[in-house]
This record gives C-alpha cells, structure tokens and sequence, in this order.
C-alpha cells in the first residue's frame, strides 16, 4: 500500500523575519525625515524598530545598507515614469506628466532620496546613484537621436550631450518641487518643461 504524503503547510502571510525586516525599513524612512543618514546611529534604528542592536545585524550589516534597500525599493517607481522617452517630437504633455510623475516619487520618498544628494561616501551609494543617472540618459540621448533623424530636434549638440545637461538640471531642481504645493507646485513644473523644451528642441511648450 503507498505511503499517503502529508499535505505541506505554507506560511500564510509575512514571517517574523520578513516583519522585522519591514520594521527597520520603516523605522529608518521616518528617521530619516529629520537627519540625514551621517546623524543617525543603529542603536537609534534599532530603538525606533523595537529590536535589539544584535537582531538589527541579523538583517543589516550597516545602516547605509538599509538606505540602499530603500532606494531600491524605489527603482522601479523611476523607471515607469520614462514613457515620455517613447514618444516622437517633443510632446510637451508627456513630458509635463514625467515631471510631475518624478516630482511625486521625490514628495513620497524624499527623506530616502536626499541620501542620493551631496557629497556620497559610500560606494554601493556611489553606484546606485551613477546607475540611476546613467538609465536616464542613455534614455534620453536615444529619444534625441530619434528625433534629430527624423528632423523634430535640431542637430548641432550631440544628443549625449544634450541629455547630460538636462539631467544635471533636473537633478536640481526636483528636490526643490518635492517641498512646493499648490499653484507654486504646478508652476515649476511648467518652468522645467519649458526650459527641457528649449534646450532639446529649440521650442516651447505649446498650451495644453
């Protein structure tokens, strides 16, 4: 007679490891909302998570490597905001929306992202940071070369260079949207569209 196989029970839910995990992840992001990631000590995020220092090296090695958790978390929130880079022409709407989609991430996460600004210390940072920038324009440089082909962007400046400029701008300027709100919320997101318009095109924004 065949031996009956006990059913296997799977964990319904999160597992004590994966909730304390989270617990460190959420502790540092509300930390991180009043000092920057030099000002904050593990024994402070092991406070906030309700852990001891020892649990906390279970899951972490260092602090920044829990900031480097975060912001992975928000890589893929990035990357969906780049629908305007498969667009033809300028597209002023599509590019006024990647704006503001960006702009959103940065008020949601900006206690994270301020660890990207400044001077970086640490290596993994270093390369996340670099890695972000280099997604961005190796897109956009695409997206200009397209559209010098196809005679909707001026030649002259190569696209490369064209994309460069308007990443250091940008990287600028969001940090600054993510505090406004309201009518002032919205016009510096008309006055970023505006000037990646001239720059790449040569061009304004057309009334949406």
């Amino acid at each position: 007679m065949a031996s009956v196989k006990t059913p296997v029970r799977r964990r319904a839910g999160q597992s004590k490891g994966d909730q304390r995990e989270a617990q460190i992840l959420e502790a540092t992001r509300a930390l991180l909302t009043d000092r920057g990631v030099n000002d904050l000590t593990i024994d402070d995020i092991a406070g906030a998570a309700g852990i001891s220092r020892t649990t906390f090296y279970f899951y972490f090695p260092t602090k920044q490597a829990v900031v480097m958790a975060l912001l992975e978390g928000l890589w893929d929130q990035f990357g969906a905001t780049y629908q305007w880079f498969e667009s033809s022409g300028p597209d002023a709407t599509g590019l006024h929306e990647h704006h503001r989609l960006v702009a959103e991430v940065w008020r949601d996460h900006q206690s994270i992202l301020r660890c990207t600004t400044g001077a970086l210390d640490y290596e993994p940072l270093v390369e996340w940071t670099e890695r972000a920038h280099e997604r961005f324009v190796t897109g956009l440089a695409a997206k200009i070369e397209r559209d010098q082909a196809a005679g909707a962007a001026p030649l002259g400046v190569t696209p490369r260079a064209l994309a460069e400029i308007v990443s250091e701008l940008r990287d600028k300027r969001f940090p600054d949207l993510a505090a406004r709100s309201g009518k002032s919320f919205e016009q510096g997101l008309e006055d970023l569209t505006e000037v990646v318009l001239r720059i790449v095109y040569g061009t304004v924004a057309q009334p949406r």
